[in-house]
């Protein structure tokens, strides 16, 4: 579906939730989920791919196509090991988001990663001409594509042999109605790729799913350990940091409750508890305004972390924190993520626990919780959570945060920031019982 018709459907049912929320919620999931899960659509799509695998003989280069963002170029990553599960000896070329480009680099399971995307909510005509030109000149032998914003028939060539993870659709909207299922993502993308590529070859390693990685600099380890040291953050205390900001308004707490859970964690934390606030970036100043709006004593307590800090010193930052707190964006996959130092100089501790809070979209397709069933656990050695704001209006279209355009945000119409709190305030007090005095 192109992006024009998208924006027509999304609006249209944006406008039915705005005007009757409970009703048009009920109404939409009633007739949308059965359709959009539809095992009859799905036999469709599997002959679909079951066609154009037919043309794919003796497989050796392959592009994998995440879509534009940073957090899909993390999440995006195991579809590269179910490649090499079939072909250990393949080309297979990545795109990504330039920002991103420098968190991929070095990915074992890459032949190259190629920093095409510009940035922006939707590609720029500058990006899908240059990965028009990639799949042109690349003599690719199959595009993996994970993205509902690149129309394939404006991508690629009808010769091209081109599969897209839309074609996994029906599978990922019934699992829903499956509280066991694991339904990330991440995950999805692992066994699509071993599905297509099961139709035309054995694979020549079991299953092993890895979960996502993120490669980082010696410049950017030392850049998030000069900016703690420089911070006046105490040595050794516990440290919480925290993204006010997220790519969609559907995904973003409200500024009122992002306050009231930094307060509660300034004041029940263990003593010299370090918080660290990002900026904002797809809201410049968010972070400052958050800050503002602090009591004066914890305030004291807060450092901003600049925009003009880099993504990958960014990410090493995470790796420094006890507890990282997000809504559902890309950091929240940085945070997830496991770290690793490209040149092998560094042991990061990867021990960063996770909260993330949903409003639109859906928690067991993109969150992360080590405790509830269902869910995919962080790639650390610590515990994740995922909370799901309460709201009236909530459905199967909440899916797209990028086309909705609801006139009154109602995603998080009910979110208990005190139990919020607790899960956190409880993981740093069993640290501080630990922690070893500097």
């Amino acid at each position: 579906m192109n992006a024009r018709a998208q924006k027509l459907i999304f609006a249209a049912t944006s406008r039915l939730t705005d005007i009757f929320p409970v009703f048009g919620a009920r109404a939409l999931d009633a007739t949308l989920r059965p359709l959009l899960g539809s095992r009859a659509q799905q036999a469709v799509f599997t002959r679909r791919n079951r066609a154009v695998m037919r043309r794919v003989k003796a497989p050796r280069r392959f592009l994998v196509i995440p879509d534009i963002h940073i957090g899909d170029a993390v999440l995006t990553q195991p579809a590269l090991t179910a490649v090499r599960d079939f072909f250990p000896d393949a080309e297979v070329d990545y795109v990504v988001n330039r920002t991103a480009a420098p968190l991929i680099e070095g990915h074992p399971d890459a032949t190259r990663v190629l920093p095409i995307f510009t940035g922006g909510s939707f590609p720029s005509a500058a990006d899908l001409a240059a990965l028009q030109e990639t799949i042109r000149t690349g003599r690719y032998d199959l595009c993996l594509a994970f993205s509902s914003l690149l129309d394939e028939k404006e991508q690629a060539d009808p010769a091209q042999p081109y599969v897209s993870v839309l074609s996994q659709a029906p599978t990922i909207v019934r699992n829903e109605s499956d509280p066991a299922a694991i339904n990330h993502f991440s995950y999805q993308d692992y066994r699509f790729v071993r599905g297509v590529l099961g139709m035309v070859a054995r694979p020549v390693r079991g299953e092993r799913y890895q979960g996502t990685r993120t490669i980082l600099s010696d410049d950017a380890i030392e850049g998030a350990r000069r900016f703690v040291a420089e911070g006046a953050i105490t040595p050794g205390a516990p440290l919480v940091m925290f993204n006010p900001d997220g790519a969609s308004p559907f995904t973003i707490m409200p500024r009122e409750s992002q306050v009231a859970l930094l307060e509660r964690i300034a004041r029940d934390a263990p003593a010299q508890t370090g918080i660290l606030i990002g900026a904002g970036h797809s809201t410049p100043g968010m972070g400052q305004r958050v800050a503002d709006a602090l009591s004066d004593g914890v305030r004291s307590r807060v450092r901003i972390v600049p925009p003009s800090v880099p993504l990958a010193t960014y990410a090493a930052l995470i790796d420094l924190a006890d507890v990282f707190i997000t809504g559902d964006t890309g950091p929240l996959h940085l945070a997830a993520s496991r770290k690793v130092s490209r040149s092998g100089a560094h042991r990061f501790r990867n021990r960063t626990a996770v909260l993330s809070v949903f409003g639109a979209t859906f928690p067991r397709m993109s969150g992360y919780d080590s405790s509830q069933p269902g869910f995919l656990p962080t790639n650390q050695d610590a515990p994740s959570w995922c909370f799901l704001a309460g709201s009236r209006c909530h459905n199967i279209t909440c899916l797209n945060k990028l086309f909705k355009t609801c006139r009154e945000v109602r995603c998080f119409e009910h979110l208990d920031v005190d139990a919020l709190a607790s899960v956190l305030l409880d993981h740093l007090a069993g640290l501080a019982s630990h922690r070893v005095p500097a």
